[in-house]
């Protein structure tokens, strides 16, 4: 019937009716593609207001930890200005200036006199607020296999003032060591040279807090320092307290805690309490026949020119 309609009549009609119907589903899929480019635009519009946000917000945190490290860097130049750190024989005034030792300095008048150590670890010196004329000197040759920490903190309520950590020369720190000033005025923590520390080690001159007689309220907890004098072997998880004063030549052996003398030489140190448990020894870092040849205890160890 269609078709018959369609041959009756002209053919201008019918393309008319043709062209008519394939306007009406172009102008459909306009408006589709409209509609579409529309939402898109919105999600472009949307998508670029997210990036000027983003943008805003990186800016702002960018200017603010810039104002942060300013700041910040402001601090520790006047921590520095307070306090003489000398590195190497030069005086610094900034982290940056000694980039291989972790400084956390504060507090006043405090003396920290440092040769640069050797070995893969790092130094950690910290002066806490309030801590005031201490001292801090750290020898030369020194290895650090791991970190070693000396601190002047506040300890009992109150801050270290006028105590000093002194280190020899020549000392192997293998592990983690860590060096409590006394807080008291005079206080010592005295190590001297060539000593060998293994890891997990405390070495602690304050005291960090009271104990008195009940009857007399005398005070019974007063501050003597530490002092290990040299070629001291210090072995794993080892605490050495206040009024510690170990002599050189001896070992320590792992996981003591002393708290007084040891005056002799040549012994193995052990326990908890610690007491002398072996005499008539001394110790080498090699296990071959390197002892034999009457060189210190760290001496065959050292590198030589040509390995």
């Amino acid at each position: 019937m269609r078709t018959a309609i369609k041959m009756a009549l002209p053919y201008g009609m019918v393309r008319a009716v043709q062209m008519s119907r394939e306007r009406r589903q172009l102008l459909a899929v306009l408006d589709q593609a409209s509609g579409t480019l529309t939402r898109l635009a919105g999600q472009v519009d949307a998508l670029e207001a997210e990036r000027r946000r983003r943008d805003e917000l990186a800016r702002a945190a960018s200017e603010a930890d810039a104002a942060a490290l300013a700041a910040r860097l402001e601090t520790e130049r006047e921590a520095f200005g307070r306090n003489e750190i000398v590195v190497n024989g030069k005086r610094i005034h900034s982290r940056a200036e000694a980039p291989l030792i972790d400084f956390q300095i504060d507090g006043h008048d405090n003396a920290i006199l440092i040769h640069p150590p050797t070995g893969p670890g790092t130094l950690h010196v910290a002066t806490r607020p309030g801590t005031v004329g201490c001292r801090l000197e750290f020898g030369a040759a020194n290895r650090i296999a791991s970190n070693v920490f000396v601190t002047f903190f506040e300890s009992g309520g109150k801050c270290a003032r006028e105590s000093i950590v002194s280190i020899g020369d020549g000392n192997w720190f293998n592990g983690n060591v860590h060096v409590l000033a006394g807080i008291s005025p005079s206080t010592v923590v005295r190590i001297g040279s060539e000593n060998l520390f293994a890891d997990n080690i405390q070495i602690v001159g304050a005291v960090e807090h009271l104990t008195y007689n009940v009857a007399s309220m005398a005070r019974e907890s007063i501050e003597h320092g530490v002092r290990i004098e040299d070629r001291v072997w210090v072995c794993k998880d080892v605490l050495i307290y206040n009024k510690s004063e170990i002599a050189s030549d001896n070992v320590v052996a792992a996981r003591a805690v002393t708290n007084k003398r040891f005056d002799e030489s040549n012994t193995i140190i052990a326990g908890s309490p610690a007491k002398v448990t072996k005499r008539g020894i001394r110790w080498h870092l090699n296990t071959t026949d390197d002892y034999l040849s009457g060189v210190g205890p760290l001496e065959a160890s050292r590198p030589s020119a040509t390995t």
